[in-house]
């Protein structure tokens, strides 16, 4: 557990530029038991699980468009 091996779906272990498919694993394996947990709760609609998701998609767009040197198009680019 100490390896912080990328395999072991830490997401907090993430960095802000990241492209390894245990990384995407890892956001989608936190999503998913955030939903399911809130599915036992007796919700249905996922809007919370799903934008802190997005937020952190959100978060690579925009570090990656900074560190090539893109700009934003959209306010909706610069949102998401």
């Amino acid at each position: 557990m100490e390896s912080e091996h990328p395999t072991l779906q830490f997401s907090d272990i993430i960095p802000e530029e990241f492209d390894d498919p245990d990384h995407h694993a890892a956001l989608a394996f936190d999503y998913f038991a955030e939903a399911y947990d809130a599915f036992f709760q007796g919700s249905d609609i996922f809007e919370q699980q799903q934008r802190r998701l997005e937020e952190r998609y959100g978060e690579l767009l925009v570090h990656l468009r900074r560190s090539s040197g893109l700009s934003c198009d959209s306010q909706e680019e610069r949102t998401y």
